[in-house]
Order: C-alpha cells, then structure tokens, then sequence
C-alpha cells in the first residue's frame, strides 16, 4: 500500500499549515462491513485518512455515508431517534430482494481511537488500546400484533491485536504515529452478547473494574449511548469517535441565510449555520498580527479555487441579531452570502470545517465538484488531500491541523484523473468504484442487485487492495481508462 503515495508528494500550500492551538487527535475509520442495510449485501471495505468513492447516480455511493450516520447517530441516540433523522423511511433502510425485506442490519467498524480522552466534565484517561472494532446488529421485531419495532439484538467491542491490523501494516506509520496513537495492551472485550439464564445480556467488561449486565431482550438504545463519561474510558472513547463523524450535504439556499443570534458555532450537516461558525472562528483566531484570525487563511484557499476573492469576513449584525458572510472582491466590491454562488458557498462550508481546530475525525462529503471550474478541480482535490493526516509522514513535532480523516464520493471523471498517476494508480489515498452488481442465489431462486464497492490498487498484493483480501474485485486498468477517457467530454 505505501506505493499508493506519490513518491514525491506536493508542498502542501502555506495557508494549510495553520498555526493554532489545538488538540491534535488521530481518530479514523478504518474498515466497515455492511449487510441487509440498503442496498448493501456483506460488503467490506478499507479506508485510508483520504479515500474517494467514484461512481454514476444510484450506484449507491450515498448509501455508504447513510451507514456512517447512522452508526454515528446510534452512537449519540436512541434507536427510534437515529433511524428517524436518515433518509427515507425507517423501513426502507432494510434491503429489499425479491423474497422480501431483511429482519436485521449488520454493520461492523474498525476504528482508530485517541490515545486520551475527555469527558463533557474534563476528566482526563489515557486510552491504552487504540484499535478497536465495533459490531452492532439491527433487528425488525413485532412486539404486538401489527406493531413493529425496531432494537438492538446484538453489541460488541473488541480489541484489534497488532498481529492481525492489516491497517496499521498497510499505511506504513512513521515511528512517531506508531508510537504515539497505535497502542495494543487488551486482550478481552470490552463488551459483548452474551446467553445468560435470563436470556440475551449486553455485558461490560472494562479496564479491571466492575462490569454491567444490561438485558438485550428489548434494547431500545446501544450500549454506547448510555456511556457519556470516561467511567468506562474505552467504550466511551469509541463513542467520541463516532459522535465526531461529520456528513455534510450542504444545502445552498440555507447556506446563504443570514444566520440567528442563537445558532450553534459548530458546522450543521446542511450548513445553515455557516456564518456563525465562522464568526466564532474569528473571534477564537484572532491576534494583532492577524485580526481576521484564520478566516484569511480560508479566503487565501478559497481564492485559490475561486480566483478574485480578496477578504472574507463574518460578524454579527447588531440591528436584525444575525451572523453575517461578506466576499470582498479584488475590485474593492463586498459580495454578502444572498447573491453569492452555490459552488463557492459549498467549497467555503468545507473550508471552514477543515480549518476549525474544535473539529476531530472523519469527514464525509459529496461531490466536491459541483460549482467548482473543471480546470480547478485537480487544485482542489490536492488542496484536500494535503489536509488530511497521513501516518507515514506524521511527525510529533508537526504543528499540523487536527483533523484526521476525508472520505469524499463523487461521478466525476475530472476528479478521477486528479486521483491516479500516469500508470494509472492512486496517489496518496484510496480509490474505490461503486457500481451494481446481479447475485444469484440457487438457493431461494432469485437474483439480486446489490452495491459493490471495488478498490484501485497499486500493485495485486498490497496488504489492504489486493485479491485475496477483496472477493468483490480490483478495478481494472481498462475501467480506469475508460472513465478518464470522458474527461473531454465533461470539460
């Protein structure tokens, strides 16, 4: 895998490398397997800090973030709470095949955790096994006739032992990363499912101390829900890492409403709240030597995208008690969000999450093309990707942005062409093809489509992309070409 990195990677632009005081935590996902969600069917998949899913409409791509929200939302909610706020009807997230809808949704994560965690109090515990992996089960259920619901029948945390991460292998740390993030002293569970005299329990197993039963009959919420301090510091440094997986599907007409007094000064998903996130930002960056703070370091990218823009700027309007937007121009103009375009507002929603320092873990987002010139959308992936944390050049010294992981999806050919060298392999990150493909099962004599998720590999036997390691395929170099060769034509 260390051959997917370009050899001589790109100066990373000076605006990215922003000097500010900030945790710098590593979390990522590493690894997720899906069954019976959507249109997913015993799908496995690798990440890398920078991974892109390419494919055309309805090849499911948007369903793979729905399966990380909705880890993230089990993480923070109840169950009725997290399947209510995905798209679509609750019943709609169980695949349908011919014989029917699944009664269960399986999702596995492998994650990586921060060796140090905070509770919302400002308890301080060092985590000392940071590969942990995550499997939850989702079962339809009929409690009365003609009322069904939906619970958790299964739950467990695991430790990954440093024999068996393929991950930490593949993406070849540096001593300093290894070091400093990859830790493995567990060798039980920290919770599991376990048969008891009283049927199913969710039972806690934790760092030496007193566990917990919890009956797993009728489970209405996951364990990790319940865990909000760092009494059971592993369980709950997964749940942090969860809780900060970011989705974001921005809505331009929110995007550029003024903003009430009142609003969050953390990044909403559909960035309605954009200007008082970077009203906050301002006011938290700012010095006598840089009174705009780290909004001049968003607008230097930004007009690196979008060429003309000279200053950025976002306060609060005293008379309507509303945050505010203004682009000047390099002609002198100002230019407030109402009359600014989709494109750049999107590109500046992302700009300021992955330069707000409060923001740690992965980050999904769709289609980074949309409003961006094609001539400028290489820039902009590179711009990206040199955002992200990369294990084989982290240095503990670096005083680099903290955020750790970009998990983008897109139909582009032009971003493809910005994601392979001229041998046709990726550079610096994954790659992955989504597209549908036809099951056929003898058994209930039925076939079925389902989403196949098919990597760009370097060489056939890299650790994570080989053969052996995806049953459902490596992309061909005829199908890589073949996509680039639309290139022109979306131009």
């Amino acid at each position: 895998l260390a051959t997917i990195r370009a050899t001589s990677r790109n100066q990373t632009h000076p605006s990215t490398r922003i000097k500010i005081h900030a945790e710098k935590d590593r979390r990522m996902l590493t690894r997720l397997e899906i069954d019976g969600f959507k249109t997913f069917e015993n799908l496995t998949i690798d990440f890398l800090p920078f991974t892109v899913v390419l494919g055309s409409n309805a090849a499911g791509k948007s369903n793979l973030f729905d399966a990380i929200r909705l880890l993230s939302l089990l993480a923070t909610r109840d169950v009725a709470e997290a399947v209510k706020d995905m798209r679509g009807e609750p019943l709609e997230l169980f695949r349908l095949t011919p014989s029917g809808r699944s009664t269960q949704i399986r999702i596995a994560a492998e994650v990586l955790v921060d060796p140090l965690v905070r509770d919302p109090w400002g308890s301080e515990v060092k985590i000392t096994h940071t590969r942990l992996r995550y499997e939850v089960t989702l079962e339809r259920r009929q409690t009365k006739p003609g009322i069904e619901r939906i619970q958790v029948a299964r739950e467990c945390v695991t430790p990954i032992m440093r024999k068996d991460d393929r991950w930490a292998k593949a993406v070849n740390p540096t001593k300093d990363f290894r070091s400093t993030y990859l830790k493995y002293t567990r060798l039980k569970p920290w919770l599991t499912t376990d048969e008891t005299d009283e049927g199913l329990a969710f039972s806690i197993h934790q760092d030496g101390k007193q566990g917990r039963n919890r009956p797993a009959s009728a489970a209405e919420a996951t364990v990790l829900y319940s865990v909000t301090n760092a009494e059971f510091p592993h369980l709950f440094a997964l749940r942090e890492e969860m809780r900060h997986w970011r989705l974001l599907q921005l809505d331009p007409a929110l995007l550029r409403r003024p903003v009430p007094a009142t609003a969050s000064d953390m990044l909403d998903a559909d960035g309605s709240n954009l200007a008082a996130v970077l009203t906050q930002l301002k006011a938290e960056t700012a010095s006598a030597e840089k009174p705009d703070g780290v909004l001049s370091d968003i607008a230097a990218e930004l007009n690196h995208l979008i060429p003309g823009i000279a200053h950025l700027d976002a306060r609060l309007h005293e008379a309507s008690r509303e945050y505010r937007i203004e682009l000047t121009m390099r002609d002198g103009l100002p230019f407030t969000s109402r009359v600014i375009s989709d494109g750049t507002l999107r590109i500046l929603a992302l700009l300021t999450l992955l330069h707000d320092p409060r923001h740690r873990g992965l980050i999904c987002f769709e289609e980074p093309e949309n409003g961006v010139h094609p001539g400028r959308i290489k820039q902009l992936v590179q711009q990206l990707r040199d955002i992200v944390t990369d294990p084989a050049e982290y240095d503990a010294e670096d005083n680099s942005p903290p955020l750790s992981q970009l998990l983008l999806n897109s139909h582009s050919p032009v971003v493809l062409s910005a994601l392979v060298d001229a041998n046709l392999r990726p550079v610096d990150g994954a790659v992955l093809f989504a597209d549908t493909a036809v099951v056929t099962d003898p058994a209930r004599k039925e076939q079925r489509r389902k989403t196949r998720l098919r990597p760009v590999h370097s060489r056939p036997q890299a650790s994570l992309f080989g053969d052996a390691a995806n049953p459902q395929g490596i992309v061909s170099d005829l199908e890589v070409r073949k996509v680039l060769d639309t290139v022109a034509a979306e131009g």
